[in-house]
């Protein structure tokens, strides 16, 4: 049971309020505000249902689907070796079906949808990328050229239409990427890499306040903890994104005409 629990700044951040407003609101072990019930660890944490979180969710307005539009874009962010070799600090620790991210850029290029591709960079030099890696040391690593900033050998053949690194947590900040979009008629972007809870969350919420439909497949996304990776899913499905499984999204792209031979 212990594994779907949420502490009390997870489940605060999720329902959009205070960690203080959420204790406050706690009475002879509920939050009836919430119909939240509180459970303690054998440690005496207090603790709430993750199962409880999506039924919330689920019953108050949030996690309603948007859907695709007409035109999609395949958004790629730091499938690089820092993110995938796991002898590397900044590695994830949770599954990533790098298969289907080929077979999901493949079926794109064959329908000739624009294809991204965004790395992270340390820039010493730059004032944000500098207190970004003050507050996060770990990404000083991701140097410009870095063997560690080279992209994953699942994906180093395909060619895409647009590769861009930046010093910024979103794919779009610093960047004309929306623009750049809307001139080819997107409008919509389906987003895969690493990590959800960082680059690939604040990218969805840049990308929905741009005006896209914003897509992503769990099965293309990943992060350093799975509870972490479940709880910026369902927070993202709640409020800036449709949160698909791949074969949802394969059955869309299957629908969209063939404009090229296979790659």
């Amino acid at each position: 049971m212990y594994d779907k629990l949420l502490t009390v700044s997870d489940a605060a951040k999720m329902l959009g309020i205070s960690a203080s407003t959420l204790r406050r609101l706690e009475e002879n072990g509920e939050v009836k505000t919430y119909g939240l019930k509180v459970v303690y660890t054998p440690g005496g944490q207090r603790r709430y249902l993750a199962d409880e979180i999506q039924r919330i969710y689920s019953q108050t307005g949030f996690a309603s689907q948007i859907g695709f539009g007409s035109k999609a874009a395949i958004l790629i962010r730091d499938v690089t070796y820092a993110f995938m070799d796991s002898g590397s600090t900044l590695a994830i620790n949770t599954s990533f079906n790098k298969i289907a991210l080929r077979q999901l850029l493949e079926m794109a290029k064959q329908r000739q949808l624009p294809t991204v591709f965004t790395r992270t960079v340390y820039q010493e030099d730059h004032p944000f990328s500098r207190m970004w890696g003050k507050k996060f040391s770990s990404i000083t690593v991701l140097t410009d050229g870095a063997y560690l900033n080279r992209i994953d050998a699942a994906l180093e053949d395909i060619s895409f239409d647009r590769m861009q690194s930046t010093c910024y947590i979103s794919d779009f900040h610093g960047h004309d990427l929306a623009n750049w979009l809307k001139q080819r008629d997107v409008d919509t972007v389906i987003l895969g890499g690493v990590t959800a809870s960082g680059s690939l969350r604040a990218t969805a919420i840049e990308a929905f306040q741009e005006g896209f439909h914003v897509v992503v497949p769990r099965e293309l996304v990943g992060d350093r903890s799975q509870s972490v990776l479940d709880f910026t899913l369902l927070d993202l499905n709640a409020r800036y994104a449709d949160v698909l499984g791949i074969d949802e999204v394969f059955g869309w792209l299957a629908d969209q005409p063939v404009l090229a031979e296979p790659v």
